[in-house]
C-alpha cells in the first residue's frame, strides 16, 4: 500500500483544525449554467477554501473524481503497470476522444469511462471494496457493479469528507 499512501500525501495533508473560507466562484459555475460546489485545502495556511459549503456536506455520486482513486487502486495492484501501459479500446463507439486506445495518461485527460471501467473489473470487486473500505471511502458501497457503482449508484461521497480519506491512508 506504500504507492497508494504516498498518493494521497501528497494530494491532501489535512488537519482537523484547518480553518475554512468562503469564495464566491459562482461566476464559474453561472457560465456554463450548472450547479456545482468547489473544495481546496490550502496546506501551508492550514485552510479550506470552498463555495457552496452546503453542497459540500451532500453526499453525490463520485462520477469522475472517482478516476483519482480507480487509478492509485489499479497501481497498487498491479493491474496496470503504470501510467504508460496502453489498454486496447473496447470498439464501443462513443466519443471521438475515447475511440481509441488509451493509457493512464490519456484516459485521465479526456475522461475515458470505458477505460476505467476496464481497470475497476480488473481490480475485481472483492479487492476494491478492501480498499473502499481500508480508507473509509464515502458509504463503501459498490453494488451496482463493478464497473458502474460511482457512476449511477451504489457509493456517495462527500466533498468535505475527503481529509479524512487521505488521512486514513497514512
Amino acid at each position: 500500500m506504500k504507492k497508494f499512501t504516498y498518493f494521497f500525501l501528497f494530494i491532501l495533508l489535512a488537519g482537523t483544525s484547518a480553518s475554512q473560507s468562503t469564495h464566491d466562484f459562482s461566476k464559474y459555475f453561472d457560465e456554463y449554467n450548472v450547479k456545482g460546489s468547489f473544495l481546496l485545502y490550502d496546506q501551508n495556511k492550514d485552510e479550506y477554501i470552498y463555495y457552496d459549503s452546503a453542497r459540500c456536506n451532500t453526499q453525490f455520486i463520485p462520477a469522475s473524481t472517482f478516476k483519482i482513486f480507480n487509478s492509485l487502486v489499479s497501481l497498487e495492484t498491479g493491474v496496470i503497470a503504470d501510467e504508460n501501459e496502453i489498454i486496447k479500446w473496447d470498439s464501443i463507439e462513443s466519443n471521438k476522444e475515447w475511440n481509441r486506445d488509451h493509457n493512464m495518461r490519456s484516459a485521465i485527460k479526456y475522461s475515458v469511462v470505458w477505460f476505467y471501467q476496464e481497470l475497476a473489473r480488473r481490480v475485481g470487486e472483492e479487492r476494491m471494496q478492501y480498499y473502499i473500505d481500508t480508507v473509509g471511502y464515502g458509504n463503501r458501497d459498490i453494488s451496482g457493479g463493478i464497473d458502474r457503482f460511482w457512476l449511477v449508484g451504489g457509493v456517495e461521497n462527500l466533498a468535505v469528507r475527503a481529509d479524512r480519506v487521505f488521512k486514513k491512508t497514512l
